[in-house]
């Protein structure tokens, strides 16, 4: 059966930072025409690009038992960095400098809970999660930079020399599921994407 939605599960930011991730990737989509990181709500991915055909009840039920008794996460936002090819703000460790090992255990939780519900998918929808190279981070510039070399650093650039709002740290009490569409998985499928937001869980 061919799955036609794929799944995201997203770590929210606090409310400053949101809007500083939005102002940048709105900022990047007019002056570049990058349009991946600014098509999505600001986030962490826990679990993205899950394929499935499962009843979306069922998918919230998976989750519940893990995300009803999760505590609120302190985040360290390091700053503006490159991800690959990708340009965003680090948030894979603690002020001290360790992993946040909080975050990558909700992942690792998350991915695990949806596992029975996964199908396989083409494009984006093919990488299973790595918990290995698992790495926290809010996307500023991300999928269009692939066929775009000339722009990296460019963009980068650009960012590092914008002020923003996003403060070093905050707590992120917030884990949202996402429901995702697009017409070509296999493609450039950021420039269709649809999105709806299905349940949010406030962390305690």
């Amino acid at each position: 059966m061919t799955t036609k939605y794929t799944y995201g599960v997203y770590l929210r930011p606090d409310p400053l930072t949101c809007k500083a991730v939005s102002d940048l990737t709105r900022l990047v989509r007019r002056q570049f025409g990058i349009v991946s990181a600014a098509a999505f709500p600001p986030h962490a991915t826990l679990a993205g690009a899950v394929p499935s055909n499962a009843l979306e009840d069922d998918l919230i039920a998976a989750l519940d038992p893990v995300l009803s008794t999760t505590s609120a996460i302190e985040v360290h936002n390091a700053g503006i960095c490159r991800h690959n090819v990708a340009i965003t703000f680090d948030v894979d460790h603690t002020i001290s400098g360790q992993k946040n090992q909080a975050i990558k255990d909700l992942a690792v939780a998350v991915n695990a809970a949806l596992a029975p519900y996964t199908e396989s998918g083409e494009g984006l929808r093919a990488k299973p999660f790595d918990a290995e190279n698992f790495r926290a981070h809010l996307s500023l510039a991300s999928h269009d930079l692939e066929a775009a070399p000339h722009l990296r650093e460019e963009v980068e650039s650009f960012l590092r020399a914008m002020p923003h709002s996003a403060p070093s740290d905050f707590v992120a009490n917030t884990v949202t599921l996402f429901r995702f569409y697009s017409q070509d998985w296999a493609g450039e499928w950021w420039h269709d994407l649809q999105w709806t937001h299905l349940r949010s869980w406030i962390l305690k």
